[in-house]
């Protein structure tokens, strides 16, 4: 008499399984975050909101410093794949616009797109950093990377020969930085009630007055 069918181990599906899992805590932890603060979400609290248990989310994440980077990274990139913002279509249609008008119009786009999506959650980290110097330090690298992504799109641009007369590639970067920053988005969508498509339309409007001079 034959024994019993052995199924093959399906290590894909587990590993669907996962992301899924690890996807549904990190949109839970997201809400959370924009919605209470960092600091009034508790681990526990995310779990519920999650359909999971704490234990899942520490052997996922390690800890609520950790789980908070993982939201951050997925807001800005706009989903959880391992391909860095600069690489992504957005920023590339950027560096490899044909004029310095279709520069500005492919810029603010993209980098309005990335605050839309990440700029209440970037909000929230910056607020809880002012108390915790590990949640600084994770925040002050957070921003020096959207610097230097910056700072790529600025070369390009200086190399297409799009900058404004006497501005550098450093100096373009400064600006780029500040005119498309969390907080400029946060000042005129919630404190002026601008809409994104406003905010957007602006930042094309700036960034080729003051950066590429068009």
């Amino acid at each position: 008499m034959a024994g019993p069918v052995k199924r093959p181990y399906d290590g894909t599906r587990r590993q669907e399984q996962a992301r899924r899992t690890r996807a549904r805590i990190v949109g839970a932890a997201t809400r959370l975050f924009e919605e209470q603060g960092y600091g009034a979400t508790s681990i526990a609290a995310v779990a519920a909101a999650a359909e999971v248990s704490p234990q899942t989310i520490y052997a996922a994440f390690g800890s609520k410093p950790a789980l908070l980077g993982a939201a951050i990274d997925v807001a800005l990139a706009g989903d959880d794949e391992p391909i860095p913002v600069f690489d992504r279509e957005g920023s590339q249609a950027a560096v490899g616009a044909p004029t310095p008008a279709d520069a500005a119009r492919a810029f603010a786009r993209s980098a309005t797109a990335v605050l839309a999506r990440a700029g209440r959650i970037v909000a929230a980290a910056d607020a809880a950093a002012q108390t915790d110097p590990e949640l600084m330090a994770m925040c002050i690298g957070g921003h020096q990377g959207r610097y230097q992504d910056f700072q790529r799109t600025a070369q390009a641009f200086e190399a297409a020969g799009f900058l404004r007369a006497g501005l550098t590639a450093d100096g373009a970067a400064d600006l780029m930085w500040a005119l498309a920053s969390p907080d400029s988005y946060r000042a005129f969508t919630v404190i002026r009630s601008w809409t994104t498509e406003q905010f957007e339309a602006w930042l094309v409007d700036a960034v080729g007055r003051s950066v590429l001079g068009t």
